[in-house]
């Protein structure tokens, strides 16, 4: 019990004591400084960045700038995400009459709140526009209602938005009984009234919850505009000028299906999840990419897999290294030859065409990735292992632990590793910039992971994309972000070389 806390202690004052030597290397510390803030933002990613980087498309339109580009251009030609309300669905019925004005002439339309039903969407609550018409009563022709926004969309810039999204789900029930229903979803802007349809569509039967596209990216909304011009901008249209815009529905009945006279009539319409998007030019912190996704989180998210990628690589080729080095350099023989020509047959195979084909081959996951890069990089430092191992197994210590009558096993792992652990510690942190670069390289070449973005990912995207390489803020802080992790591990590991070899450190 006493060697074993003996044992404890002096491993604890030398942990403190390199520490205390590490403090005091300039270049170990910046290096700690930088891996400590890129672990810190791979580890608090969720809190710093809560958009999806691969998944949460149209954040903001495509190819938007940074937020803070507009303090040096007076804002001229920027523009930021607008909605018209926060809560598009209809989850009370306040939610009907405080936000949404109904009009109608015919005394057979009339609103009401369906508590029940609901788009798959947001679920139950929706606004139903009802046509009655009773037993006994005549046909009444064609008939409308109106159900207008009634807080305006305030849009107060002088360029355009990007796009603009109109979300709305709509269901049809009872039109069999009608002869049709047509539905018109506009824009109206308030000082000059001036409108524009979004959609049409008519119904000649019922049909369950649907979600129509409206996008001014849509070839639909586009042919609205324009049917003879493809290159068309809605969004140049409609929003040209700060106004205030309100959005308008138009449900129009006709009650002119003869087999109906003097039935009774039932027909809704329901509306839920409405609402009116404005994707702007400028978003957070580094803009958005070609699909209108977050750079910041790509940048933030990427930090994981890069470091994550770097770190799990360089293990296992420094782990597989001093295996083969220690095999090779201390049993000798035919066991060095086999384990030393094999490792010279890998050290004249180019690395990365024969990862590009093994990657292409198995499939570019990020396991693939790891286990390929790792199991690929581990030749050089097997051959230095080797080379120290064949100086240490003729000192006097090592004699001396034959002549007691130690084995193989124990002379390698008591008396040989711990004397080379030291160029483990530093090639497990020069390593790790290799394999960064490495997976930075295959990513940038197309070999990525998919469901996963990475610093080389957002590379590959930014050359890939006409026009990416414009957008500097797309290209740029990835590549910093890979030369300042890979500098931080190099720093990191010339700073352990220098203080766990005293003749360096001495020199130095």
């Amino acid at each position: 019990m006493a060697a074993s806390k003996s044992k404890t202690s002096f491993a604890i004052k030398r942990l403190v004591n390199f520490f205390k030597i590490f403090l005091t290397n300039k270049r170990g510390v910046l290096g700690l400084a930088i891996l400590v803030v890129s672990s810190t933002i791979a580890i608090i990613a969720p809190l710093i960045a809560p958009n999806d980087p691969v998944q949460a498309t149209y954040v903001a339109g495509d190819f938007a700038a940074p937020i803070w580009l507009k303090w040096f251009s007076g804002e001229q030609g920027f523009t930021e995400n607008l909605q018209l309300t926060n809560e598009p669905g209809f989850p009370t019925m306040t939610s009907v009459t405080n936000e949404w004005n109904f009009t109608s002439a015919s005394e057979n339309i009339g609103i009401a709140y369906e508590q029940n039903v609901g788009s798959p969407v947001s679920g139950p609550g929706s606004a139903e526009i009802l046509f009655r018409r009773l037993a006994g009563y005549p046909l009444v022709g064609s008939v409308e209602a109106h159900l207008t926004s009634k807080k305006p969309l305030n849009f107060p810039y002088e360029s355009p938005p990007k796009l603009f999204i109109c979300d709305m789900s709509i269901q049809a029930s009872g039109v069999e009984n009608l002869q049709a229903v047509y539905v018109t979803l506009s824009i109206r802007l308030v000082e000059n009234g001036t409108s524009y349809v979004f959609w049409h569509k008519k119904f000649t039967s019922s049909q369950n919850w649907t979600q129509p596209l409206i996008s001014s990216y849509s070839r639909q909304m586009k042919n609205i505009f324009s049917p003879t011009d493809p290159t068309i901008d809605p969004a140049r249209v409609v929003f040209s000028q700060p106004d205030q815009y309100v959005l308008d529905i138009l449900v129009y009945f006709e009650d002119m299906n003869p087999d109906m006279d003097e039935k009774k009539v039932e027909t809704a319409i329901c509306i839920d999840d409405l609402n009116l998007k404005l994707y702007g030019t400028a978003y957070g912190i580094l803009g958005t990419d070609h699909w209108g996704r977050d750079i910041w989180s790509q940048m933030v998210y990427g930090a994981r897999i890069s470091l994550f990628v770097g770190l799990f690589a360089a293990f296992i080729g420094v782990v597989i290294g001093l295996i083969v080095g220690l095999a090779a350099g201390y049993v000798g023989f035919i066991v060095d030859e086999i384990l030393m020509r094999s490792t010279d047959i890998l050290l004249v195979l180019p690395t990365l065409p024969l990862l590009l084909v093994l990657i292409a081959v198995l499939g570019p996951s990020l396991v693939n990735l790891i286990i390929l890069i790792g199991f690929l990089g581990w030749m050089g430092f097997a051959r230095v292992v080797r080379s120290q191992v064949l100086s240490l197994k003729e000192r006097p210590f090592i004699e001396a632990a034959k002549a007691v009558g130690a084995g193989k096993f124990h002379i390698i792992t008591k008396h040989v590793l711990p004397n080379v652990m030291s160029l483990v510690y530093v090639s497990l942190a020069l390593s790790v910039p290799s394999a960064i670069l490495m997976e930075a390289a295959l990513s940038f070449l197309g070999l990525f992971d998919p469901t996963v973005i990475s610093w080389g990912r957002m590379l590959h995207d930014a050359q890939a994309i006409e026009g990416g390489l414009d957008k500097w803020w797309w290209w740029l802080p990835p590549g910093l972000a890979i030369a300042l992790v890979s500098v931080s591990f190099i720093l990191l590991g010339y700073a352990i070389d220098e203080i766990l070899n005293p003749k360096l450190r001495k020199r130095r």
